[in-house]
């Protein structure tokens, strides 16, 4: 049961941000990402709220928390992974490894994205 709702939930997350992230870049028109940054500040928000309320209330069975966290969220942005990973280190304490987290998902992304284009290129 629990697969089969992250595969649901993921198939909607990827719809909503196929969505929201369109509708978003056509509104304004702009060639800066303006709809994937929406997307990424809204699954944000989203997650952080989601999480933080089932944490404290657990109203959530466990396999629907994975399935709206994993599944919908994971499809509509990791963005928001990333961002609630790096909250709970540093609330948990653990500032070095909240950091190092920081440095290399963004330094080393950046750089990935350059290493992918540059191979690409090559062949």
């Amino acid at each position: 049961m629990g697969i089969f709702l992250i595969v649901v939930f993921g198939a909607a997350g990827t719809l909503a941000r196929y969505g929201l992230q369109g509708l978003v870049q056509h509104r304004t028109g702009s060639t800066f990402p303006s709809g994937t940054m929406a997307v990424n500040l809204l699954g944000c928000f989203l997650l952080g709220g989601v999480a933080q309320f089932s944490f404290h209330h657990l109203t959530f069975p466990p396999e629907w928390r994975i399935a709206i966290t994993v599944g919908f969220f994971g499809a509509f942005t990791t963005f928001s992974s990333f961002s609630w990973e790096t909250v709970r280190m540093f609330e948990d304490g653990a500032w070095s490894s909240a950091f190092f987290y920081l440095a290399v998902s963004i330094v080393g992304g950046l750089l990935a994205v350059i290493l992918g284009m540059r191979l690409a290129s090559a062949l």
